[in-house]
């Protein structure tokens, strides 16, 4: 009988232990060249350590993921200009810069990337959040964009941070939120110093506390290439909320896209699409709104999905040292989340980590999501009063143990690397199945690289089902489509969504690990629109590209 006992262990063991994950950096082999400008005179303005967001995207859809890069600029008027930088997929691993080309050479200080096809005319268009005026550029289908940004009334002239397309109202037709932070100017900036035992004072960073925040916005798609500002109309205005991280989800199951957005210092909001066109802030009776504690925790990034693969929904949150990552999570029908972060077993490795972005998604094909993370300090001095906390820091990576906890494998993995670590996006760039990580840092220095693409080598190579949906009724993006597929012996669920982790987007195919099931039992897609389009007995390895009602 024992003997039995040990080898259904064992066996189980086994099973959860699944490939070994290992990530290779590629970034110089690939032929990407890119320098993060903070535009730092040292003034020590707050802009420059927030860092920039990354993403993945087929800006010319030829089914290659490319790349597009935030990047800063000059605080002052005398100081030199930079740009973001796109990078076009040539295959064979190779990327090229083709910013010039594509006519994104327009110097911006840079924070955030989402993108998705706002005039459903096929093809990929971006939008930049900045420290300043926004820009929203409209891919004209030639591999160019025409800057569209005054005619489509979106240039928000905050400090603008994370944004999400979405259709909030399900008419078709893309809107747009746009997390803002806070009133700062060159010209308003406050001194913030630290007195050190023996030592005189020296100039810091500042945080979030010495300044008044903005409100986030909400821009209606008028179906026309023109936007409104609805903000106050639809319930999401809200000055204290200092927000860096949105996501999209759907955590009360009613086919609305609720938002969830990570704030800096302040409560953390949670807003139920009421489906009326409205908002309502639900975070605190649902308990996202602060740490187990009572807190409002510095929060930077954010994402939501179904870890557990039984119709609940888990919301991560990356947060300042010493706090420790918010891993909140509510059973199907629960009443409310509940602060699960010890108990997922990330909270200690967390603790002393600064976590700005973050994601779920299966490194290594075994059908349950696994948890990325990438960590640095704002403060690059804050060794001097914090002896065990560095400012460049290696990232993060957990696995599903499929049992309610995750484990630390980042060292396993290869993920050795320090850098000072901002934004992260996933994305199969190579088209071999399982999904790669791009990582932007910030500033470049002896230590690290402003950008890391991170290829997925993770051995053996599980069985995997890729979904790339259009909308016909519904947004062509399918954006806010739910897809659900069966396997013999599990269901797994995902929204087609844009934005998430910070300042960041990943690709907005669709993957499904299958371990080593050769077959997917049935596919279903429940559309924006309602229309649901069902598929079955679908052999494993490949891209379904599912149109909606065919």
């Amino acid at each position: 009988m024992r003997t039995f006992v040990l080898l259904c262990v064992l066996i189980s063991l086994c099973s959860r232990a699944g490939a070994d994950v290992e990530f290779t950096d590629v970034t110089d082999a690939s032929g990407i060249d890119f320098r993060h400008f903070t535009g730092a005179t040292g003034e020590r303005y707050m802009p420059e350590t927030m860092g920039i967001g990354c993403a993945f995207l087929d800006y010319d859809a030829d089914g290659q993921l490319d790349i597009l890069l935030a990047n800063g600029t000059s605080l002052i008027p005398t100081g030199p200009a930079d740009t973001p930088k796109l990078y076009r997929n040539v295959g064979n691993g190779q990327f090229v810069d083709v910013t010039e080309a594509a006519g994104l050479d327009m110097p911006m200080y840079g924070m955030g990337i989402t993108a998705a096809d706002y005039d459903n005319d096929a093809d990929l268009d971006i939008y930049f959040t900045n420290v300043g005026e926004n820009r929203l550029f409209r891919n004209n289908g030639d591999e160019t964009f025409t800057d569209a940004t005054e005619f489509a009334k979106v240039g928000d002239t905050g400090w603008s941070t994370s944004a999400v397309f979405f259709d909030a109202d399900k008419d078709g037709q893309l809107d747009l939120f746009v997390c803002n932070y806070v009133e700062w100017t060159p010209e308003t900036d406050l001194p913030c110093t630290v007195n050190l035992t023996g030592e005189k004072q020296y100039r810091t960073y500042c945080t979030p506390t010495v300044y008044p925040g903005q409100s986030c916005r909400f821009y209606r798609n008028q179906g026309n290439g023109t936007f409104a500002d609805m903000t106050s109309q639809v319930g999401l205005y809200n000055p204290i909320g200092k927000s860096l991280g949105v996501t999209l989800l759907d955590y009360n199951h009613d086919g609305w896209i609720d938002l969830a957005v990570a704030n800096d210092t302040e409560p953390n909001f949670l807003y139920r699409n009421n489906g009326d066109g409205t908002f309502t802030d639900e975070a605190v009776v649902m308990g996202v709104a602060f740490s187990e504690t009572g807190k409002a925790r510095g929060s930077m990034g954010i994402d939501a999905a179904d870890v557990y693969n039984n119709g609940g929904t888990a919301i991560v949150i990356g947060n300042f040292s010493n706090e420790k990552s918010g891993f909140f999570y509510a059973e199907p029908g629960a009443a409310y989340f509940t602060d699960r972060t010890d108990t997922a077993e990330i909270g200690k490795v967390s603790y002393r980590s600064l976590t700005f972005g973050l994601l779920f998604f299966d490194c290594d094909l075994d059908g349950t999501l696994d948890l990325f993370c990438v960590n640095g300090h704002i403060e690059p001095e804050v060794l001097r009063y914090q002896q065990h906390t560095p400012y460049a820091q290696s990232p993060s990576l957990f696995r599903n143990q499929r049992d309610g906890a995750f484990r630390d494998i980042t060292k396993a993995a290869g993920l050795n690397r320090v850098g000072v670590g901002r934004g992260c996006a996933y994305g199969d760039y190579d088209n071999d199945g399982d999904l790669d990580l791009l990582v932007s840092n910030n500033g470049v220095t002896e230590d690290h690289d402003g950008v890391w693409l991170l290829r997925n080598d993770s051995k053996p190579s599980f069985n995997y089902l890729r979904v790339k949906v259009t909308g016909t009724r519904s947004n062509r993006d399918g954006i806010g489509a739910s897809v659900r597929l069966t396997l013999p012996n599990s269901v797994q669920q995902q929204i087609v969504r844009t934005g998430g982790s910070y300042c960041s987007q990943s690709e907005m195919t669709v993957t499904f690990g299958l371990g080593r099931s050769a077959t997917v039992t049935q596919l279903e897609i429940l559309w924006p629109s309602g229309e649901i389009d069902q598929y079955t007995e679908l052999e494993a390895n490949q891209l379904i590209e599912a149109v909606e009602g065919f």
